[in-house]
């Protein structure tokens, strides 16, 4: 096996295009997206030619210590999908020998998010944490997809067409901005701390710039205000929503419901595969909501490695350091304020 150290953007996304198993995620787009939003990550993305001459690809973002000797890297950030893609699966040799030469010398830690599309698993030295998502397969015609709707989920898309409610895809930076500061941040308000992270309104203004076929914001409106919105991501037949957000004092128009069908609808007519709701963070009501459309679980891991011994005493070392100059300087201080 022969590793591509800076494989570039044309061998990488031809890798992904190529792979059954492979999400938006994986793409370059998503990975520069997110380098050109947030300065500290830096793209840096393995590739891997297989014995076979297949190539295989690793998006990673990585960042460095303030020593900037010791590296982090993220597999994909923020917590979407990741982990190795190729035009075939991946033996478990082939796994454990790319995620083996990731975690070198000067790799402080890796966190790779796995991906529910396929199936691998990384070698020891690796923990590994469960998760699910929600995909409604699309199997089926559109008819007899809304017909297994729950009873609740077909009454609420009844009403949001009655109340008169609109749904678009997005075309304008001023409705990427009008759903952020209207929409995103009215949820974030809601949320308050039970928030796990959030996002600035560059790295909206960044996806909108990329004007990619592959990335729509579906919109609904009441009046021609925008009241709800799906950011969602098309990769072979995979979509994705991302950010999937209702404004608060329109909840009993049910515009979230109607937004999703249109896009369900959209996805079975374009020849899509997977409507994928994205992980839940555990939170029932929200699953409740998503299983109304019938969505399945898929089950995958998270894996961290942070074994590297020699910065595992490095951090030792320099702590234990830090530690005595703290209390040198407060015992300086202590006898001062005693002379004074």
């Amino acid at each position: 096996m022969r590793v591509i150290e800076n494989p570039s953007v044309e061998s990488w996304d031809q890798a992904v295009s190529r792979s059954e198993y492979a999400t938006f995620f994986h793409t370059s787009t998503w990975a520069q997206i997110i380098a050109q939003t947030y300065p500290h990550f830096h793209i840096a993305t393995k590739g891997f030619v297989l014995d076979d001459g297949v190539v295989a690809i690793v998006p990673l973002l990585g960042t460095a210590e303030r020593n900037r000797y010791f590296k982090w890297y993220e597999s994909m950030f923020p917590g979407v999908y990741g982990g190795p893609v190729a035009e075939r699966n991946l033996t478990q040799t082939e796994i454990n020998y790319i995620f083996q030469h990731l975690a070198n010398k000067r790799t402080a830690r890796i966190h790779v998010m796995g991906n529910p599309y396929t199936e691998y698993d990384l070698p020891l030295g690796y923990s590994r944490t469960p998760i699910y998502t929600h995909v409604l397969s699309l199997d089926k015609n559109f008819d007899a997809i809304f017909k297994n709707y729950s009873k609740g989920h077909k009454y609420s898309t009844k009403k949001a067409r009655k109340l008169g409610v609109e749904i678009s895809v997005a075309e304008t930076e001023e409705e990427f901005r009008s759903f952020y500061y209207e929409v995103y941040e009215d949820a974030l308000r809601r949320w308050g701390d039970s928030t796990l992270i959030s996002f600035p309104y560059t790295l909206f203004k960044q996806i909108y710039r990329r004007h990619s076929e592959n990335i729509k914001l579906w919109v609904a409106k009441v009046d021609g205000e925008i009241v709800s919105g799906n950011l969602n991501f098309y990769h072979n037949r995979h979509v994705v929503e991302w950010q999937a957000i209702t404004r608060e004092s329109y909840f009993s128009y049910r515009p979230g419901i109607l937004l999703k069908t249109e896009i369900i609808k959209n996805a079975c007519q374009g020849g899509f595969r997977y409507y994928d709701f994205n992980p839940s963070g555990g939170l029932k009501g929200v699953e409740s909501y998503k299983e109304g459309f019938r969505a399945q679980k898929m089950h995958f891991y998270s894996y961290v490695w942070n074994g590297n011994r020699v910065h595992q005493t490095y951090h030792k070392a320099r702590d234990l350091v830090l530690g005595l100059l703290k209390r040198t300087i407060r015992s300086a201080e202590q006898k001062e304020s005693e002379v004074a």
